[in-house]
């Protein structure tokens, strides 16, 4: 570490601070030190539902719904705006003991069989743990506590219908009813999809948020995934965005560690279901601009990945433009990522699957990358200097999509999981959505350019798409970026 310019220790505190100093910070903090940059209409709304605001919110709203013994679990249903449903919990059990038995039973086995035959449903990526599964000395309250089913959407359910309480204690170090004790904060997560970014972007935001409203820090964390999927493509983001120093743990390395064993924790989380991220909603165009939990999040991963210096040397007046191409894939995920000797996705089972195609394909993709390569050679009235890059992300490893998003300041493509990929741009970065075959209504992507600070435009383009209209587009993106303000550290 060395000294870097206020300006930039203001606006991406996470990419610059020691080492330590960010490991050992509770991630609220670390998120509170966002809101400077958060803009729109009412701000103060804006962070009550996209950032520290939300968080706070979230916090305030724990209740005890088990006490008595040792043992105490805090509900914490919060309502979001514009979200469904009964309400979207996080749980904080303390001196709790689990016992991972349905693993060692063939259950996941049979699960992913399941999976296979239903074509990928879902469902069958998630055990329905059996009652006592985990347990606590106390006891559940219905009523004023909320404990109650309704409130455990999704995959939370299968956790609430698989406690027991009143077991008998004490749950302790040195108690007999544990056979290990785990005395490291954990998170148990088990996610929306491996396949997917966008979807999987939701349990990563829903990590953050968790930790924020519990104030764990990352140091120490230990992560338990514990659906049946593989680790997928994009597994860095658990493996070094959430490292504090203990490998996360699968449902499969779970069986192998622990077994039939009941193990103790000092304190563990059942985190927020998927499906109940903030960035999840999509049916209507945000006003909120530069929020703290998109920006915070976005900095956290590009700075574990080692990526917070990729621009360094770069001249700020260089103009990087990547063309996001959504071209057909060779392999389904579940064929590229399974692993028999290490998973519960046998590979044996899905020689069926051959090539994978995609929909919103650009069909003159061709001519598209060769307009975008005459910005070269134009002349801009904020002197921007282009160089264009067509990537096609899905052959790159993860580390190597976000150097391309970290180094990226106009990323131009068609709707699809790949533009998730803008949240990682530098600050001063645009985006631009080509709205083809009908997906102009979904608004996932002009928000998460907006909470992270981006300028947007989403555009309704024929197939194929129009090049002269693209090239207007794309020259005027580049004249609107900011060439003055620092964009990053040089030294």
């Amino acid at each position: 570490w060395h000294e870097v310019p206020a300006e930039l220790m203001q606006r991406n505190p996470i990419l610059y601070m020691p080492e330590d100093e960010l490991l050992s910070t509770p991630l609220n903090d670390l998120m509170n030190r966002y809101t400077t940059n958060s803009k729109g209409p009412s701000p103060k709304q804006c962070e009550r539902d996209f950032g520290v605001g939300l968080v706070d919110k979230w916090r305030s709203t724990a209740k005890p719904c088990c006490e008595g013994g040792e043992s105490k679990l805090t509900c914490h249903l919060v309502t979001q705006t514009r979200h469904h449903g009964n309400g979207d919990q996080l749980l904080l059990a303390e001196n709790v003991m689990i016992n991972f038995k349905d693993l060692t039973t063939g259950e996941p086995q049979k699960y992913f069989t399941n999976y296979v035959k239903s074509r990928h449903n879902q469902q069958h990526s998630k055990l329905k743990w059996s009652k006592g599964t985990w347990g606590g000395t106390c006891n559940v309250d219905q009523n004023n506590g909320g404990w109650k089913k309704d409130f455990f959407p999704g995959w939370n359910e299968n956790w609430f219908n698989a406690f027991s309480p009143g077991i008998n204690g004490p749950i302790s170090p040195d108690s007999d009813q544990c056979d290990v004790w785990e005395e490291s904060p954990t998170l148990i997560v088990e996610r929306d999809t491996f396949a997917n970014f966008f979807h999987n972007s939701e349990d990563f935001f829903n990590t953050f948020v968790a930790l924020s409203v519990l104030k764990w820090p990352i140091k120490d964390l230990q992560i338990f995934i514990t659906d049946i999927y593989p680790k997928g493509a994009f597994w860095p983001i658990w493996s070094k965005a959430y490292f504090g120093g203990r490998e996360p743990l699968t449902a499969w390395d779970l069986e192998r560690k622990y077994g039939t064993k009941r193990v103790c924790f000092r304190k563990a989380a059942v985190t927020i279901l998927g499906a109940a991220a903030p960035i999840a909603v999509a049916s209507w165009d945000t006003e909120c601009f530069g929020t703290s939990l998109v920006r915070a999040y976005a900095d956290l991963v590009v700075r574990s990945l080692g990526l917070h210096y990729a621009n360094k040397g770069r001249d700020q007046k260089t103009v990087v433009v990547t063309y996001n191409t959504r071209r057909t894939q060779s392999q389904w995920p579940e064929r590229q990522f399974c692993d028999t000797d290490n998973s519960y996705f046998d590979c044996g089972q899905l020689g069926h699957l051959k090539s994978r195609g995609l929909g919103r394909q650009v069909r003159n993709d061709n001519a598209v990358e060769q307009a975008l390569k005459s910005l070269e050679g134009m002349t801009f009235s904020n002197g921007a200097k282009v160089k264009t890059r067509a990537v096609d992300f899905s052959t790159l490893d993860f580390k190597g999509q976000i150097e391309i998003d970290a180094t990226t300041d106009l990323m131009i493509g068609p709707h699809g999981a790949g533009l998730m990929h803008n949240v990682f741009m530098p600050d001063r970065a645009a985006l631009i959505e080509l709205w083809i075959d009908g997906s102009s209504a979904n608004r996932h992507f002009h928000n998460l350019a907006f909470w992270s600070g981006h300028a947007y435009q989403g555009v309704q383009m024929g197939n194929p798409v129009d090049t002269n209209k693209l090239l207007n587009l794309a020259k005027s993106a580049i004249e609107k970026i900011d060439l003055q303000t620092l964009p990053w550290e040089t030294s």
